[in-house]
């Protein structure tokens, strides 16, 4: 591969930030294995079946080499709520805790950690985020003291902690177990947080790239072309690789996770996550910051050295273009163009085929003016449209303003025009009437949503969200 030249100051342009995502551990106590065995608690599973069936159930697993099923207790602990957990029971899980019937000296647990920072922070992933997506919003940057990756550091302390006083709570609740009990009767001393292990068996570290589009990592494929597989059919692109050496328990893939966001997640599994991520906050920090950089060392490349790409907009939509197998010119009319809603005659219908097959256009929706004949553009279509108009970048390096009076975009350094004006598709009158029947729905405060329901990009900030 040839030498990328960068252009200098270009590192000013974006930012990376290492995060932690979902983690999955084990949390086990050595003197209940001693004491209770692996006999089944069948009265535990039979009161719990009765009182909380939803909270029994059945969970596949690996013993002695073969595959089979046992029943847990399975509970969330965290949730994504205003409410507290016992007050509202069906907020969408952030961590939860597993403890088998036949082995309940073992418990799993799960949590995401980049919910739990948005959590504490008050940032709805659903509001702040890339429309409910389980990213940290792209001002969300890192510092030079690396506070980001510390603040998850300790916040995986404080959940592997938390997790032991839960584990000993409900097996007094459930079976009737009291680990410090147990432990006094047999001389010793030991407090639960002593008398309970936990271990990450698998953990989600990543690196998310900010201001960046997949493009601009496009030498990483280059590079691993000869062991990487690319998932086609979704709008993240993802990209997996393998390692060269099978010793290597590391997973790495690579996906745009949002506008401007393209994340390099690294999956830790085994011996690699109960040996990195161990010890203080502070230990923590630098083991992740330093193990980061030998997984990239893994795949051949350099932490501290790896650079995005210099793209220009026409590199990005061009990247659009081929994965949609159209021109170039037509993604541009679909994208930033006069692009309205959509009716074919007998000569355009082969483009309604194609634009249909490809999932780029639905049939325009009756309250909203539709009629046989009518389409729109598909919501995956506007979130590109307003996603790629915020990070479109000119070829000096600074981010162009998109002008939706003109179709146009304009850098605001050098004055550069990319003017799309010229592209045309669909009927000027037909949006308007869209554009009524809208604006008459939000006058009766219906909830629309700009990003459920296509509308045009002159009149988001008239419709009611």
């Amino acid at each position: 591969m040839s030498e990328i030249k960068y252009r200098s100051g270009y590192e000013e342009f974006y930012q990376r930030r290492i995060v932690l995502d979902r983690i999955y551990v084990t949390i086990h106590s050595p003197l209940l294995r001693k004491t209770m065995g692996n006999g089944f608690e069948k009265a535990a599973y039979e009161r719990m079946d009765e009182e909380f069936p939803r909270l029994v159930t059945l969970i596949s697993e690996k013993r002695h080499g073969r595959k089979t099923g046992d029943y847990h207790f399975r509970t969330p602990v965290e949730t994504w709520s205003k409410f507290p957990l016992e007050e509202d029971f069906d907020g969408e899980e952030i961590a939860s805790i597993a403890i088998s019937f036949r082995q309940p000296h073992v418990a799993r647990g799960y949590f995401n950690l980049n919910r739990l920072y948005m959590k504490k922070h008050n940032i709805d992933p659903y509001e702040d985020s890339y429309h409910d997506n389980n990213v940290l919003p792209i001002e969300v940057v890192e510092d030079s003291e690396g506070n980001l990756l510390r603040e998850f550091a300790e916040l995986l302390c404080d959940r592997i902690e938390q997790y032991k006083f839960e584990y000993a709570y409900y097996l007094k609740e459930i079976m009737d177990v009291d680990i410090e009990k147990i432990a006094r009767q047999y001389g010793s001393n030991e407090d639960i947080y002593s008398l309970i292990e936990v271990s990450i068996q698998s953990a989600e570290i990543d690196v998310e790239w900010l201001n960046c589009e997949s493009l601009q990592f496009q030498h990483i494929t280059d590079e691993r072309k000869q062991n990487y597989m690319k998932a086609f059919g979704n709008l993240t692109n993802t990209e997996y690789y393998t390692p060269e050496r099978k010793s290597i328990k590391v997973q790495f893939k690579r996906y745009q996770k949002g506008a401007g966001i393209n994340r390099h997640e690294f999956t830790w599994n085994g011996e690699a996550s109960r040996q990195w991520l161990v010890g203080s906050p502070e230990t923590m920090y630098y083991s992740i910051v330093r193990n980061i950089k030998r997984c990239y060392a893994f795949y051949g490349f350099d932490f501290d050295s790896l650079k995005p790409l210099q793209l220009t907009g026409e590199d990005i939509v061009q990247d659009y273009a081929e994965w949609w197998h159209l021109p170039l010119n037509l993604v541009k009319t679909i994208l930033f163009g006069r692009a309205f809603v959509l009716s074919f005659d007998f000569a355009t219908g082969g483009l309604r085929e194609r634009l249909k097959s490809r999932g780029l256009i639905t049939p325009l929706e009756e309250e909203l003016g539709g009629k046989k004949g009518l389409w729109r553009w598909k919501d995956s279509v506007l979130r590109l449209k307003l996603s790629l108009q915020g990070f479109y970048r000119c070829e000096c390096g600074f981010l162009m303003r998109y002008d939706p009076e003109k179709y146009q975009h304009v850098c605001e350094h050098c004055g550069k025009v990319d003017n799309y004006s010229q592209f045309e598709i669909g009927s000027m009158e037909a949006q308007k009437d869209m554009e009524d029947n809208i604006s008459e729905l939000s006058k009766k405060n219906w909830g629309l949503n700009p990003y459920e329901t296509v509308v045009s990009f002159k009149r988001l900030d008239k419709v009611k969200k």
